[in-house]
């Protein structure tokens, strides 16, 4: 019986871890929703963005505006690590890691400083756990990510990077294409790159009407406006498809957990169901045995 009990305890271990992981699926699975429909609802506005910056600059050759022109003499480049807060989000973490220690090797062997900006406290143990200084924890960015922190993150950005500190900002966290697909990514912030050069949804090439424009205020005073507002827009974007990856990672993995323990369950039934009609049985022959020895 002692066998049966341990079968019984193991059983109704694996049937609790199943309900608190049928519960994490059940909450990523709401959170997924929200931050999809907030990229679906934010990266129209960013498309439009880039594609009357990209029009503009076609039609006017903009000055040597300083977010569009490389800080040769700087040697101090700024990398922003895009993590999450908490785990049992699968390999989500360690792959965008990855990624920035190879960012970061790639830096140092430019003989250059490396400046660690991290958001989330995994990324950030992780980061230290490879003896790496973060130089800057986001730790005033919550999960729900809000335009106003992100974009005094990346005024701060901007401006050292106008003041000629930085030789670049680079960007490493989780491109979001779909629930099923996200992948870490490294995305250069600063210097900004010609606009017609980036990629939108399904990586499609921005297409360019070419119109005549009458531009008023001047062209250059628009620009001077709009290319600090295409910086933040791609820090803001870059947020927002590091934070649905997640939920769709933990979702994803959530998911599998679940799964895994439903058939421990079944694997643990059956086990049970048959040692217990092997003691059944062995208690009828020994029934059986006494009344035979009774005769």
């Amino acid at each position: 019986m002692a066998k049966t009990r341990e079968i019984v305890d193991r059983r109704k271990s694996v049937l609790n871890i199943r309900k608190i992981t049928r519960t994490m699926e059940m909450i990523s699975t709401s959170r997924f929703k929200k931050a999809h429909q907030r990229i679906v609802d934010a990266r129209p506005y960013s498309e439009q963005l880039y594609h009357l910056l990209a029009t503009m600059m076609s039609w006017h050759t903009p000055p040597n505006h300083p977010l569009l022109v490389e800080n040769p003499d700087a040697r101090r480049r700024i990398l922003v690590v895009l993590t999450s807060r908490r785990g049992l989000c699968g390999g989500y973490n360690t792959n965008v890691v990855r990624l920035a220690l190879e960012r970061i090797g790639q830096i140092e062997a430019q003989r250059h400083e490396a400046e660690l900006w991290v958001w989330g406290k995994k990324g950030i143990g992780a980061l230290r756990f490879n003896r790496r200084q973060v130089d800057r924890p986001l730790t005033q960015l919550s999960d729900k990510i809000k335009y106003r922190p992100v974009e005094v993150v990346t005024n701060e950005l901007m401006d050292r990077y106008t003041a000629g500190e930085l030789g670049g900002v680079d960007v490493v966290y989780t491109e979001f294409e779909s629930a099923a697909r996200h992948y870490p990514h490294l995305q250069q912030l600063l210097p900004l790159k010609d606009p017609a050069q980036y990629h939108f949804e399904r990586r499609r090439k921005l297409r360019l009407k070419m119109q005549n424009y009458l531009f008023s205020p001047p062209a250059k005073d628009m620009l001077d406006l709009l290319i600090p507002a295409v910086v933040r827009q791609e820090l803001f974007q870059c947020f927002l498809d590091a934070y649905a990856s997640e939920q769709a990672a933990r979702m994803r993995a959530m998911k599998a957990a679940t799964e895994n323990a439903e058939q421990m369950i079944e694997t643990l039934s059956r086990k049970y169901n048959r040692l217990r009609q092997s003691q059944i049985t062995g208690e009828l022959l020994d029934i059986l045995g006494g009344a035979e020895a009774l005769k």
